[in-house]
């Protein structure tokens, strides 16, 4: 494997690494939080006002961050049936075109995303009273945290390098 694709790799794995510690740390905290308020509301009677808006909050961010993580592995949806019965050489093209198809709404929702944070920054949430800032500023991280996994992968597929196959998927199936 050349040392470019080595690097991309290592950049690769460093987003990863990076974005999977704060959601393991926000699914934490998204577990207690419910723990918590179904303690309150069931065993104490006296139901938690704001759980279930951080709750909510916390799985919007996990969600859309985590889809970074899924892009880098290649688990997201996609259709292959068509690709599949195409030669090899309209394959890499059709790839590129969807790459770049997939690179444009990443760009846009990254910066759409930002422009609509900034508007909904002038609102607070109703229970935590929290600037609605920082539950939206969830969409453009997560778009540019996935621009960034997929010009890795578009690279990677360019100069025939997807797959590191030191490492292994710990979800098996073969390579990452």
């Amino acid at each position: 494997m050349s040392r470019i694709a080595t690097l991309l790799h290592r950049i690769a794995r460093l987003v990863e690494f990076v974005t999977a510690v704060p959601l393991v740390a926000a699914g934490a905290v998204m577990v207690g939080v419910v723990l918590a308020a179904t303690f309150f509301r069931y065993v104490l009677n006296d139901p938690l006002t704001w759980s279930e808006e951080l709750a909510r909050y916390l799985m919007i961010w996990i969600g859309l961050v985590g889809a970074s993580v899924t892009l880098r592995h290649g688990e997201h949806i996609r259709i292959t049936a068509i690709r599949n019965l195409l030669p090899r050489p309209l394959r890499l093209i059709g790839d590129l075109f969807v790459a770049g198809a997939i690179g444009w709404f990443l760009w846009v929702m990254m910066i759409e995303g930002w422009a609509a944070a900034e508007r909904g920054g002038r609102q607070m949430s109703p229970a935590l009273g929290i600037s609605m800032l920082w539950p939206l500023l969830a969409v453009p991280v997560a778009g540019a945290l996935m621009l960034v996994q997929h010009v890795i992968q578009t690279l990677l597929l360019l100069m025939g390098a997807q797959n590191e196959p030191e490492h292994e998927s710990p979800m098996g199936g073969g390579p990452i």
